[in-house]
């Protein structure tokens, strides 16, 4: 803390003595067809600086004067994009990668527009339920931590799940589970460290840095047809090309991780690199004993690293290889017991992109996943610690995907894909025997299975003011033949210049983990598949929207959903209130029917103001319910029950010093929901056995208090010549809250006692960036870890 204050009192005495400029370039293409566009226009506004594309569509500005931008880029037969408060620093050139898209009048007719919605999804077959998130966003949002799915937390009908420590988010009211994760348009395992079980979607910290990120879609709600096997939302992510051009290198060093990237140029024809890696510093920590922490004999790890080869060509297209992977680990011990888990996810994949003849292009991309999770327990038996568990699963999957894009005429286009998956599954598990005193082998598994998908989805627009989509998916789950055809369809008409209106239907499904299907569990003397026949969960999505701008920077979003789920997994037990929609993640040995149903209905609001005139805000309020039908036959409200959620956030940068080229940043949130329902405790009962008795019959019947906090950020950004520095602490829980999460009955104390949220949460951020180097100093609370 006194570092942190240190460093701004020396630069509080910098003085800039020479003009600062930077460069602003990038390309420009059709985003139907993936063509370069030549002689298109761009502005940079309230300034008389524009130039045109040239034959490659590309574009240059050079010595542009640091601060904030906005630019059009215009051309006759396209719709105009405006992009807005582009900032431009002293040490890393502005980089810009512009799709536009044709317009669907004649040239006779075209009165040029700029985009409707700011926020509007990357993938323009979305009519509802979805906006486009950039890096500025995730690292701009307080208690955001440069996470996807932290800053999603603070978008309409987006809850957290409950706890703090993690990013998991409910979606409408659904199981966390029902969330798909995407990366480079193929699906991947879930990206985050120390996550909770198989079929869990969160962590508690991303493997995937936003630094890391191009801007992604976010998907709350009936999905256009291409996205399958998901049920609450999607994250479509994409990585970040390299520069080019230019060199550039990363240093962060921090309690939360050690961290360094990398990117540049391969040659000269555009090809470039990017590496990023961390490595947790908080271990490193431990292991040199700088720091004693006191953790309960708690002590986590992790690692990770993503990357991106970018090569295009003149003729063959253009080829990507990526990858992302982690490991974490973490360790519990005390006088009579070691327990330990490592767990992990790895993917690698090659994309291709391909234009053909002008009309339309083929976009594929191969990737092998692995996702693994190693339990291993000691237990002190004759004054040794001794093996009594050990657990080995992996999960390997190669998927291939390949769709192709055409455009008709400047009204029509459809996408046609297929999705080709190999699902693996290892478990080896293997337990204590107390009478022989050694560790046996319970179970040793190897098994695979496949995932067929196709789907054809189709776009028409009515002249510029209505558009329609209309598509289908099927799946065909081969271990057990289970199909699903899923139509779906979308709809939006702007009435008016200033507003819209829009619908979607869809129907959609969500596989459980394959080791649900795959898991043998004795019987007798034999293994059997209990869950093998399991079908899909399935849904219908209803959802109906409307939109309204006041100006070019403030906007009014409105949408109601109605979300019915059937064949839902349930425990065959006739008197069961088991359902997967309670479920989070993890291996259950339940015997699972598909005789379940479920019920997510809502109304949700959003105003916004775009960062413009530096400052932002974002009002949202959700009102639902959410609730279940088990194996029982009667209706009971889910966990994910809340009732309500909002959020306030907002925040405005400060222009300082004689130049004006320098910022103080101010960013703040509250986020409030209703409380999670759950079982209550028995207490008569629990006193009677002094240990857990619920009362089952009032089941989710009970809710916690209010879960609210307040998140407050503060960062001072001084531009050098070639260098940026940036200093900034983020605060979550900043009023230290104590937010109930779980009630549970004490045996010590014979009485019902509480779990709690995290307490306040200090970051503090160093940034030093230039053009050869960028070294990033944070210095976290180590309150987040005891």
């Amino acid at each position: 803390m006194r570092l942190f204050f240190f460093v701004v009192f020396l630069l509080s005495f910098y003085r800039i003595n020479a003009q600062l400029t930077q460069t602003i370039r990038g390309k420009i293409i059709d985003k139907e067809t993936q063509s370069p566009l030549p002689g298109v226009s761009i502005v940079i506004q309230n300034t008389k600086q524009g130039t045109q594309t040239d034959l490659d569509g590309t574009f240059r500005f050079s010595n542009i004067k640091l601060g904030k931008y906005s630019l059009s880029a215009s051309m006759i037969g396209y719709n105009t994009v405006n992009l807005p408060n582009i900032e431009i620093g002293s040490a890393k050139e502005v980089v810009l990668n512009i799709e536009m898209t044709e317009t669907p009048q004649s040239l006779k007719e075209v009165i040029v527009k700029a985009e409707f919605s700011k926020e509007k999804p990357i993938n323009d077959l979305v009519m509802v339920s979805g906006r486009q998130f950039s890096v500025q966003e995730s690292n701009r949002y307080a208690g955001g931590y440069g996470d996807a799915a932290r800053m999603a937390m603070s978008f309409a009908g987006v809850t957290s799940a409950g706890n703090d420590q993690n990013n998991e988010i409910v979606i409408r009211g659904n199981s966390p589970k029902g969330l798909l994760w995407r990366l480079e348009g193929v699906e991947i395992p879930n990206p985050n460290h120390f996550a909770d079980g198989e079929g869990s979607t969160s962590g508690i910290i991303s493997m995937i840095n936003s630094a890391s990120l191009a801007n992604s879609d976010f998907l709350t709600g009936a999905f256009p047809a291409e996205y399958g096997n998901a049920m609450s939302g999607v994250f479509d992510l994409r990585l970040r090309k390299g520069n080019d051009q230019k060199h550039e290198q990363t240093i962060q060093i921090g309690v939360i991780g050690l961290e360094a990237s990398t990117e540049g140029p391969i040659n000269k024809k555009g090809a470039s690199y990017r590496l990023n890696a961390r490595y947790s510093t908080l271990d490193v920590l431990f292991k040199t004993g700088l720091v004693n922490i006191e953790t309960g004999g708690f002590e986590p790890e992790y690692r990770d690293m993503n990357f991106s080869i970018n090569v295009p060509t003149k003729k063959a297209g253009t080829f990507v290889l990526f990858g992302v992977g982690g490991k974490s680990f973490a360790s519990d011990q005390d006088q009579n017991s070691i327990d330990r888990e490592d767990n992990g996810m790895g993917v690698v994949g090659l994309s291709h992109k391909v234009s053909v003849n002008s009309k339309g292009y083929f976009y594929s991309v191969l990737a092998v996943s692995r996702e693994f999770s190693i339990q291993k327990s000691q237990d002190l038996i004759n004054q040794k610690f001794t093996d009594t568990y050990i657990g080995d699963y992996k999960q390997t999957n190669i998927r291939f995907s390949s769709y192709y894009n055409h455009k008709f005429n400047n009204r029509s286009s459809l996408r046609i894909g297929l999705i080709a998956s190999q699902l693996g599954y290892y478990f080896n598990d293997n337990r204590y025997d107390n009478t022989r005193r050694i560790l046996v082998n319970f179970l040793n598994e190897d098994d695979k299975t496949y995932f067929i998908q196709n789907y054809a989805q189709w776009k028409y627009n009515f002249g510029t003011k209505l558009s329609l989509t209309a598509g289908v998916h099927y799946n065909n789950f081969r271990l057990n033949n289970n199909q699903t055809v899923e139509p779906r369809a979308g709809i939006r008409w702007q009435f008016a210049q200033n507003q819209a209106l829009s619908a979607g239907f869809g129907f959609h499904s969500r596989l459980e983990p394959t080791s649900m299907y795959l898991f043998k569990r004795r019987q007798g003397q034999n293994f059997v598949q209990p869950n093998r026949n399991l079908g899909m969960t399935r849904a219908k999505h209803f959802v109906v929207g409307y939109d309204r701008s006041f100006g070019q920077n403030i906007r009014l979003k409105i949408e109601g959903y109605y979300q019915w789920l059937y064949d839902v997994p349930v425990d065959s037990n006739r008197t069961s209130i088991f359902t997967m929609l309670n479920s989070s993640g993890g291996l259950t040995n339940t015997v699972l029917r598909n005789d379940g149903f479920g019920e997510n209905q809502g109304l949700e609001l959003t105003l916004e103001k775009y960062f413009s005139n530096n400052y932002y805000f974002m009002a949202t309020g959700s009102l639902f319910k959410s609730r279940y039908r088990a194996k029982d036959g009667k209706w009971r409200n889910t966990v994910f029950d809340n009732g309500f959620a909002m959020n306030l956030l907002g925040g405005k940068d400060f222009a300082v010093g004689k130049s004006r080229v320098h910022w103080l940043v101010l960013n703040g949130r509250l986020m409030w929901r209703g409380g999670n329902k759950f079982i209550p405790i028995n207490l008569a009962e629990s006193l009677k056995r002094n240990s857990t008795v619920q009362d089952v019959s009032r089941a989710y019947e009970a809710q916690l208090p209010d879960y609210w906090r307040i998140d407050l950020g503060i960062g001072y950004r001084i531009n050098k010549k070639r260098a940026t520095w940036t200093l900034s602490g983020d605060f979550q829980n900043v009023t230290n809250r104590q937010n109930i999460i779980r009630e549970f009955y004490s045996s010590t104390l014979r009485r019902i006692a509480y779990s709690y949220a995290l307490p306040i949460i200090p970051i503090f951020l160093i940034i030093i960036y230039t053009a050869s180097c960028l070294l990033t100093i944070d210095f976290q609370g180590f309150l987040f870890f005891i």
